[in-house]
């Protein structure tokens, strides 16, 4: 099998000769070549110049092979085409202003036309996949209803989401608009990436664990199943993380997404017996891991693949995304690792 035709049987609960491999984050952040990219521009800056963002996006896969690409851009691009202003500050990280707090913010948001507010994604992509060709999987992203939500409430990354329950909880019709504006949004996006070549999507809810079940299944379960099966209208596969999900795996079957995307918190075993064969899946090795000697990262890996072995359908992936510092010689030997043949010893 290609890598690309490897990718899209996994999403798809279809036999592979080996499973396909990804990771979070992967375009940037951790390699040298990237940050000597970096140099002189701000991250919302790189995700604007399809020059920058498609080198960033191609030079982990010149390095180690990786099946697919994930194309370099942030979630909240949308929001930013959305009318709020983003920046992502070094030490801090994003910062958006001004906060969505109440029902006339909600409606100060505007519409974005996806092709041209946000062309240059779509010229990334394209880039990507002429020197990729027709043999590598390319992905797209968006960010979930409730962690874009969160980001323009909030302002910033939070640890208790204070402002952001807060709004839900006392102004629910303004939330549940706010909610629905992002997916009337999101849609669109997601399907100017599939015009440009997207094999996949993947929707990031970085901040859904934060909701009980029961709070999940009522606010966030419509929305975000629309995301799914629209974007599935495309005729691409949909990939859903929810960082902290253990308690939501149920729910998270419920929207039809092809493919959950798990923590390292959740036990595959476990995994696979309560979503009883209905998703492929992937993840689930803490990125952390990849501080330890390379030899360690070696058994990790090999580890984390023979306990997917039951999956329906699985593929290869962190847990989150890789860390900045995650030394250069363990991301090595874990790609020599995952990349090899099945059943080979060298």
């Amino acid at each position: 099998m290609n890598p690309r035709e490897r990718m899209l049987a996994a999403c798809r609960r279809q036999p592979t000769d080996r499973p396909p491999a990804w990771m979070m984050r992967q375009a940037g952040r951790s390699l040298p070549e990237y940050r000597k990219l970096r140099e002189g521009h701000t991250f919302m800056q790189m995700c604007h110049q399809p020059e920058l963002a498609s080198e960033a996006t191609l030079q982990p896969i010149r390095r180690f092979g990786m099946d697919a690409a994930v194309v370099f851009c942030d979630i909240l691009v949308p929001a930013e085409a959305m009318g709020v202003s983003v920046s992502i500050e070094e030490g801090t990280g994003p910062i958006l202003k001004p906060c969505v707090r109440n029902a006339e913010d909600v409606e100060r948001l505007r519409d974005f036309d996806a092709r041209e507010q946000t062309a240059f994604l779509g010229e990334t992509l394209r880039r990507v996949r002429k020197e990729l060709g027709e043999e590598r999987a390319m992905l797209g992203f968006c960010g979930a209803p409730f962690t874009l939500a969160s980001y323009m409430i909030e302002g910033q990354s939070s640890r208790n989401y204070e402002n952001t329950k807060a709004f839900m909880l006392g102004q629910p019709a303004a939330f549940d608009r706010l909610v629905d504006r992002i997916v009337d949004n999101s849609l669109p996006y997601l399907a100017m990436q599939v015009e440009a070549g997207a094999d996949a999507v993947q929707i990031f809810d970085s901040w859904g664990g934060s909701l009980d079940a029961r709070t999940w299944r009522e606010r966030m379960l419509k929305p975000v199943t629309r995301l799914v099966k629209n974007t599935q209208e495309l005729g691409v596969p949909v990939i859903l993380y929810v960082n902290g999900c253990s308690h939501l795996l149920e729910l998270l079957v419920e929207t039809g997404a092809d493919v959950l995307s798990i923590d390292w918190r959740i036990d595959p075993a476990e995994a696979i017996r309560r979503t009883e064969g209905k998703v492929a899946f992937q993840g689930n090795l803490d990125p952390v891991t990849l501080f330890a000697p390379p030899e360690v990262v070696q058994q990790e890996a090999l580890r984390t693949i023979a306990a997917f072995k039951d999956a329906p359908g699985y593929i290869f992936n962190l847990g989150s995304g890789i860390l900045p510092k995650t030394p250069l010689e363990s991301t090595t030997a874990l790609w020599e690792t995952v990349l090899k043949p099945q059943g080979s010893t060298n």
